[in-house]
């Protein structure tokens, strides 16, 4: 993030490729600061200019992230089967969509490795090199990491069997949720997707940290939950909830993008991944 924030000029300009509020990015730089024990900004107009620490840093960091590509170069050369592939994915689509497919998909003696995790995660283990690839549910563009659109999935209301829900917006205000952690993007794009607008207010009941907590508490008749359809429609809930498409109202899809560094999206890897996704109809962009 520093290194993002120090290439862009300022907080507000790197917002965008970082996928994060200004505040946030604030946030984070501060604490980032006070861990290395010295400022490496200071203010200029509306600008921000890196201090001699700062410069210091950016250049080291800097030769860091080209020594990961020109590794990750190097790798990308030798036999595939060699190398495990090394992915980063946001939790749901990773766990019921993506990780079966590669499985299925890949040479018997090819290792996978995999991290599940949130946007933040995927992002962070990309810009670090600890992954070749990932694959999350925002466009990025925070030099060196470049994105792609890879699929797409629908986002679904869920409620418990039993449940009586409404299929408004009034009326969905007075409903009892189970959130998950990153639940207002998902929960925030499905609502303005469906009804063009934003409930007055959100009832949560339950929250958990990942979605699988969550969509127990829905399984158990305690609230309903807006969740990635893959998630919803696999074997440990299908039979448990329901889904409620509200009538005459859209259907709400998300797209995923692939990351990677550098050339990486143009590498074997990625095209494999893209390749397993479209065999099942699923990698078209949206």
């Amino acid at each position: 993030m520093f290194h993002a924030v120090a290439a862009a000029g300022g907080i507000a300009a790197a917002s965008p490729r970082l996928g994060k509020s200004p505040p946030a990015i604030h946030h984070d730089i501060k604490a980032f600061e006070r861990e290395i024990g010295r400022p490496l900004f200071e203010r200029v107009g509306r600008g921000l200019r890196l201090t001699a620490a700062g410069q210091a840093l950016f250049e080291t960091v800097g030769r860091a992230l080209d020594e990961v590509e020109r590794t990750r170069e190097r790798l990308s050369r030798a036999d595939p089967a060699l190398r495990p592939l090394r992915l980063a994915v946001v939790s749901a689509f990773g766990r019921y969509r993506l990780a079966p497919r590669l499985y299925a998909g890949l040479p018997a003696d090819r290792p996978i490795e995999l991290v599940f995790g949130a946007h933040e995660t995927v992002l962070s283990a990309v810009a670090t090199g600890t992954v070749e690839l990932g694959v999350t549910y925002r466009p990025v563009v925070a030099a060196p990491v470049q994105s792609m659109p890879v699929a797409r999935e629908e986002l679904v209301l869920a409620a418990p069997i039993r449940m009586e829900i409404p299929q408004d917006l009034a009326g969905l205000s007075r409903t009892a949720f189970a959130t998950y952690d990153e639940y207002e993007f998902v929960f925030g794009h499905w609502f303005e997707t469906v009804f063009g607008a934003q409930p007055d207010a959100l009832r949560r009941l339950d929250h958990a940290g990942e979605i699988e907590e969550a969509m127990e508490s829905c399984a158990a008749g305690r609230g309903a939950i807006i969740a990635p359809l893959d998630l919803v429609s696999s074997a440990g809930w299908r039979d448990r909830v329901r889904i409620v498409r509200p009538a005459g109202r859209p259907l709400c899809f998300n797209a995923l993008h692939l990351l990677g560094l550098g050339a990486a999206l143009a590498s074997p890897d990625a095209d494999t991944i893209r390749f397993v996704l479209a065999e099942t109809g699923e990698g078209e962009e949206p």
